[in-house]
C-alpha cells in the first residue's frame, strides 16, 4: 500500500501568452493548497484492491462523491482497505509492507494490525523508490496522468 498527495487544484507553471504581456488569466478552483492522499493498494500476487482517497481529518466531509469511490479518513483507511481484501476475514497472518510515515507507525496502528494477525513491514526512509514497487509502478503513472485529467475538466468540464 502507498500513499501519493494531490492537490486540489494543478495549475501548470508555465503559460502561453503574447510577448510583452505583464498580466494573465489563469483558471484555477481555488484551490490551490488544500489537498488529499491517493492510496492506491495491491497484493504481493498482483491483485489491485479497491484505490481510495483519504482526507485528513476525523469525520468525513459532507460532499457527495461518485459512487464507486471509497473515501475515507486518515483513521480508517486501513480498515477499509486492508482488512477487506481477499481472503482477511480467514485472518491469516500477513504482511502489510508500506514507508515510514509517522501515522504508519502509531501504537494504535500497531494494535489493529496485531489484532487482524499483520506484520508490519516499514520500509526506511529514502528507500521507497528502491524497495516499494508500487511507487514506481503504479504512483508514478497515476501522478503523470492526473494532471492531464485535471487539464481537460478545467477546459471543458463542469466546475
Amino acid at each position: 500500500m502507498d500513499e501519493t498527495p494531490m492537490f486540489f487544484d494543478m495549475p501548470g507553471n508555465s503559460t502561453v501568452n503574447t510577448i510583452g504581456k505583464k498580466t494573465f488569466s489563469m483558471r484555477t478552483s481555488g484551490s490551490e493548497k488544500s489537498h488529499f492522499t491517493v492510496v492506491i493498494p495491491c497484493m504481493a500476487d498482483g491483485t489491485k484492491l479497491k484505490p481510495s482517497v483519504v482526507f485528513k481529518r476525523k469525520t468525513m466531509p459532507k460532499n457527495k462523491f461518485p459512487p464507486g469511490m471509497l473515501v475515507c479518513c486518515s483513521c480508517r483507511v486501513v480498515r477499509k482497505v486492508w482488512f477487506r481484501r481477499p481472503g482477511a476475514l480467514m485472518n491469516k497472518r500477513s504482511m502489510f509492507v508500506w514507508d515510514m510515515f509517522r501515522a504508519h507507525l502509531t501504537d494504535q496502528i500497531k494494535v489493529r494490525l496485531k489484532s487482524a494477525n499483520i506484520i508490519p513491514a516499514v520500509l526506511p526512509g529514502g528507500c521507497t523508490s528502491v524497495l516499494q514497487p508500487l511507487d514506481v509502478c503504479l504512483n508514478k503513472p497515476f501522478k503523470n496522468k492526473v494532471p492531464e485529467q485535471w487539464n481537460e475538466w478545467m477546459v471543458n468540464g463542469l466546475r
